[in-house]
């Protein structure tokens, strides 16, 4: 008997092994970064592999694959795009608009004329509108345009970096300080980046900002939610700004992946770069295809001293969105009108859209008044909540079990996955083989009892 009982285990242990790896237990892990790169064609040095990556949908902020994305990094002049993030907040708010004009003084000029930052020239006594000052801030980097639009926000720098700071936490940063508005440290501004007459002396003038590839993501994930349009400086080779005045000026774009460059790569719009000796090469890109809109934060590629590190960085996240393009899609879950779900007949007024990993299970969770996948894709942050859409119930049905009520909220449910399937199937042959190892015992007695009777008989 025990030696039925060891066999029928080894059994049930070898059923196991064959089906649990089945399971896809590789799911949960992710490509390396060189592996991606491999994998898209590129040819790279293993020293200029970045210190931290991101990707993540710029639709819906859904996590699509990182390395070391909450790594602490000075990401450069990629922190203009919080300055840029709250110029754009002002101007939501009605504080001033893009025909805003913002009048060039002696200390402007002189900031513009410091060699040792990026900038775009500017001469006192003229007016440069805020629709000129943005597309300066992004594409040439110009420290200077930048603190002419925080201090349009907020005169006193130290003010706008409590500004900037707060927003931060708000959206969910969590490894986020900001020490200065440009992603210069401002010893770098020779004592010009405080206006004449406003105290500075609390400002850590040696610091560099802090940050990390996924809190760039987050960041901005939120402003191309704010303002899609701001691509629109950030999508071609060059642009030009001043048109027309004797201030004309032209600026190339240090992303190299947009059309017609280097390193082109189909569907890039955007968005900033920056460089820094204590940061190296960064870069947060932008892409779309189809309406589905990717984000990559690229942090700490390369060295500084070595220039070509503006075009090593590119592969990285080039190779980003080759993966995020080829493995994952946004798509319609549940279409608008009159659908079924869990049993309830229920009406959409628009269509339910979220992003999913290709061939990924796309059952429909229904709770109260909402639908949305009932194993969705995780956000980049939890201030990001998953994709639901309001539905009106048209009739319900009645009352099922407790097991199947459960099925219908939105947190992950084993049962949809595969390793959650997978179980099921082997609890159920377990079961099956514990039942057969029953039968089996019972006609072994029953042989045993008959044989003893006719030994008796005899």
């Amino acid at each position: 008997m025990m030696k039925q009982v060891v066999k029928w285990i080894c059994l049930v242990g070898m059923i196991g092994a064959i089906f649990m790896p089945s399971l896809n237990v590789h799911a949960t892990e992710e490509p390396t970064m060189m592996e991606l790169v491999q994998q898209a064609g590129y040819s790279v040095d293993e020293s200029h592999r970045p210190e931290s990556i991101v990707l993540i949908d710029g639709n819906t902020g859904k996590y699509l694959w990182g390395e070391n994305p909450d790594l602490i990094h000075n990401p450069a002049s990629v922190m203009k795009l919080m300055t840029l993030y709250l110029v754009y907040e002002a101007m939501a708010q009605g504080q001033f608009t893009m025909e805003t004009n913002v009048v060039g003084n002696p200390r402007y000029q002189q900031i513009s004329q410091i060699y040792a930052l990026s900038n775009a020239p500017i001469v006192t006594g003229v007016e440069y509108p805020v629709s000129e000052l943005i597309p300066m801030l992004l594409v040439p980097s110009s420290n200077v345009a930048t603190l002419m639009l925080a201090e349009l926000v907020e005169p006193n720098p130290v003010l706008f970096l409590e500004k900037m700071n707060a927003k931060a936490a708000e959206l969910g940063m969590v490894n986020t300080v900001i020490y200065n508005a440009t992603g210069a440290a401002i010893f770098a501004f020779d004592g010009l980046y405080v206006p004449e007459g406003i105290d500075g002396s609390s400002l850590q003038t040696e610091a560099d900002n802090q940050t990390s590839a996924r809190d760039l993501s987050i960041l901005l994930y939120h402003l191309l939610k704010m303002n899609p349009d701001v691509v629109q400086y950030t999508s071609t080779p060059q642009i030009t700004t001043m048109q027309g005045t004797p201030y004309e000026e032209s600026f190339d774009s240090y992303n190299h992946s947009l059309p017609g460059l280097t390193h082109a790569y189909e569907g890039v719009d955007g968005l900033k770069t920056g460089s820094s000796p204590s940061g190296g090469f960064n870069i947060a890109m932008t892409g779309e295809r189809d309406g589905f809109r990717l984000i990559t934060i690229v942090l700490g590629v390369g060295d500084w001293t070595d220039q070509q590190g503006e075009y090593y960085r590119q592969p990285f996240a080039n190779a980003a969105f080759e993966y995020g393009f080829t493995q994952f899609e946004y798509r319609e879950i549940l279409a608008s009108g009159e659908q079924e779900v869990n049993d309830q007949k229920v009406l959409l007024e628009t269509s339910l859209y979220d992003t999913v990993k290709k061939e990924q299970d796309l059952t429909i969770a229904l709770e109260e008044d909402k639908v949305g996948l009932a194993s969705p894709l995780a956000t980049v942050s939890d201030k990001i909540l998953p994709r639901t859409q309001n539905v009106n119930i048209v009739a319900k049905s009645t009352p099922k079990a407790i097991v199947e009520k459960v099925s219908t909220t939105f947190d992950k449910n084993i049962f949809s996955s595969k390793l959650g399937q997978g179980m099921v199937i082997a609890v159920g042959i377990l079961i099956v083989l514990i039942g057969l190892l029953f039968i089996s015992n019972i006609r072994n007695t029953r042989r045993r009892r008959m044989a003893r009777q006719n030994r008796g008989r005899r």
